[in-house]
């Protein structure tokens, strides 16, 4: 089991550890719901090293993957970023990924084990393009400060006043003697920014960010909490709400996909539902009655016909009620629409079908 590279400095503060996806991570420090309301209301920080990163260069690095990735990779400038995917030839999704395009090379930033998965798709695939692929998942670690106040405390750390940054967006600086990349990123439904370091600059970094952000009263964030923030705001994560047998426009990701640029992997599939037909399931959201809360992998019913199952579930601290993600048939997809939840132990509760996201925090969307 991988350790992160600031374990110790967990430890110290209290965190109550899981293993995930072969990393031993804090799922919480002792009070998940002040963890949550501190994300709600001003600013936590959550150490997410263990998500997968990888660094592309060499000559022909963009227009390889503008022929791999379903979004437009080659109309980014440095310092702005996009959301795409990898597909299969079905149009199935191998894996999600932020895109950054840095000066010389992309960085591509995955969820927790998949870059060992990706990178070996990519060289698969590179063929005679003069490209380098650098798994730089354990070199390199990420903080990401999530909440209301994660802007000021950016300016409080840097000592400047921090850029307007639309998402996706990143700007790099030099932080006693590390190199930090400060990208925008929508992780919780409030304003947030993920903080790349090298592991030896990881420590200064959180230490400083702890102490700035003491007057903002930041508390580290656990897993537990950041999961129950994402569903609120319908973030939906790879190989928990959707793996290889969803198609991106199931889940609603409109925003990895480009339908101008010509042809990559899985194109013709997508871009024939997009102009021709209509999927079969979508990502929705479900409000729950009363406090049982589902699990993963109950299955939705409208009377005694299946008609879907769910993907993720919690108790929302800020609708005080239980909701979940899961997938339902279209005719069935409408807000307000009553279904039951059964799960395999025999327990049902009913629900009520709703629009994503259940709650709109401080981050702009952009339009």
């Amino acid at each position: 089991m991988k350790k992160l590279p600031l374990n110790e400095v967990h430890k110290k503060i209290g965190a109550n550890f899981q293993d995930s996806v072969g990393w031993s991570v804090p799922m919480d420090y002792g009070d998940e719901l002040s963890e949550y309301k501190a994300v709600r209301e001003n600013v936590g920080i959550i150490d997410l090293s263990p998500r997968g990163k990888l660094r592309l260069c060499g000559k022909d690095h963009l227009k390889f993957l503008q022929g791999m990735l379903s979004n437009d990779v080659m109309k980014l400038e440095e310092g702005m970023g996009m959301y795409a995917t990898i597909l299969t030839v079905k149009g199935r999704m191998i894996s999600d990924m932020r895109v950054y395009r840095e000066k010389e090379s992309i960085l591509l930033d995955l969820e927790p084990g998949l870059n060992e998965k990706v990178t070996q798709l990519l060289t698969k695939f590179r063929l005679s393009y003069k490209a380098t692929i650098d798994d730089i998942t354990e070199s390199v670690g990420l903080l990401s400060i999530q909440g209301p106040h994660s802007g000021k405390l950016l300016g409080l750390l840097l000592e400047e006043e921090i850029p307007q940054m639309e998402e996706f967006n990143f700007i790099q600086k030099e932080f006693i003697g590390h190199e930090l990349t400060i990208n925008k990123v929508n992780r919780t439904g409030e304003e947030g920014f993920d903080l790349y370091s090298d592991n030896k600059g990881l420590q200064v970094i959180w230490e400083a960010l702890m102490n700035k952000g003491e007057g903002l009263n930041i508390k580290p964030l656990g897993y537990s909490a950041m999961n129950t923030l994402r569903i609120e705001a319908g973030i939906p994560v790879y190989n928990v709400d959707m793996d290889e047998s969803n198609i991106p426009i199931e889940a609603g990701l409109w925003n990895a996909l480009n339908f101008e640029k010509g042809c990559y992997v899985g194109q013709e599939v997508v871009a024939r539902i997009r102009w021709r037909g209509h999927v079969n399931w979508h990502l929705m959201g479900f409000k729950g009655v009363g406090d049982y809360v589902a699990g993963i992998g109950d299955e939705i019913f409208d009377g005694e016909r299946k008609i879907g199952r769910v993907t993720s579930s919690t108790f929302s601290p800020s609708l005080n009620k239980p909701i979940s993600l899961g997938y339902i048939r279209r005719e069935f997809k409408e807000t307000g629409t009553k279904v039951s939840l059964k799960g395999a132990d025999g327990s049902e509760t009913h629900a009520e079908v709703n629009d994503l996201p259940f709650y709109k925090g401080s981050f702009k969307l952009k339009e």
